[in-house]
């Protein structure tokens, strides 16, 4: 039998942050939680005519830009190589390709994608998700999908 690499790294995900307005005002912690670790839209109660804005992030990172988020992830500190925790913002910069905007957002007021010479998101862009916490909830999503098991690959014989 042939090695063979699992599709669940392949393609690109999507998620929904918490702040988003067209997530229901009851939506609890314990339910935004639940989708993270799923991505099951059903879990979020978003009514049919408001329709929420999606981050675009890759599963797999080009390997210039996994070498930039494995360097965040230990620094030398006085002889000691001590973990970091910034690489978790790194990561996302890396993985995000794009931002899915509702036809119903005006263009003025749309959330812009920004690339960055290293084709990752720009550093003004995470500045500003950092800003309003939507960079963890990206992070999160994205460690579930890799993680999630329940994923297999459809060549599989």
């Amino acid at each position: 039998m042939a090695l063979k690499l699992s599709t669940i790294a392949d393609g690109t995900i999507e998620v929904i942050a918490r702040i988003d307005s067209s997530l229901p005002a009851d939506l609890t912690d314990e339910e935004y939680n639940k989708y993270l670790e799923n991505l099951d839209e059903t879990i979020l109660r978003i009514s049919g005519e408001d329709k929420p804005t999606r981050f675009v992030m890759r599963r797999v990172l080009p390997y210039a830009l996994a070498q930039k988020v494995a360097n965040k992830q230990l620094k030398l500190i006085e002889g000691n190589l001590q973990p970091q925790l910034g690489y978790m913002t790194e990561e996302v910069r890396c993985a995000l390709v794009s931002i899915k905007n509702p036809d119903t957002v005006p263009a003025d007021e749309q959330l812009k994608f920004e690339r960055a010479s290293d084709h990752g998101a720009s550093e003004d862009l995470i500045a500003r998700l950092m800003s309003c916490g939507v960079v963890m909830n990206l992070y999160h999503a994205r460690t579930n999908a890799l993680q999630n098991k329940t994923k297999s690959d459809p060549k599989k014989s």
